[in-house]
């Protein structure tokens, strides 16, 4: 057990030191502190959840599901507009790309497969078996 505490310390001291943190902490703080990437934050959420309202309103179709997702990703495509909030929002995705990758391998190793398959995407993998 003693073994295993001090890995899971050496990993948060790795994930500390890394540059993907550091640029995420940059980010955050220059996102934080723009009043129009607040801005633009703040319109996006107030769309998201009109209309998630609107989403368990009616009765879902495929076609309702597809405008609703297509709406989501002109919200979106609207948010990053802001260049803060798109470097911030991509800073915190590489990261947690990290954490879940991070997460995969630990998974892997607990049950001796890879969760969920293989996607294509060799970056957080352990090679294929």
């Amino acid at each position: 057990m003693e073994n295993i505490l001090k890995k899971a310390h050496e990993l948060g001291e790795l994930l500390a030191e890394s540059a993907e943190l550091a640029e995420f902490q940059e980010m955050e703080t220059t996102f934080f502190s723009d009043e129009d990437a607040q801005a633009a934050v703040a319109e996006y959420e107030k769309k998201s959840a009109e209309l998630s309202k609107e989403m368990h309103s009616t009765t879902m179709t495929a076609e309702k599901l597809e405008s609703f997702r297509q709406k989501m990703n002109e919200n979106m495509a609207e948010l990053t507009q802001n260049a803060t909030a798109k470097a911030y929002l991509e800073a915190k995705s590489k990261f947690n790309r990290i954490i879940t990758q991070v997460n995969e391998i630990i998974g892997y190793h607990i049950r001796g497969e890879e969760a969920g398959g293989c996607s294509g995407n060799c970056s957080g993998c352990s090679g294929c078996h």
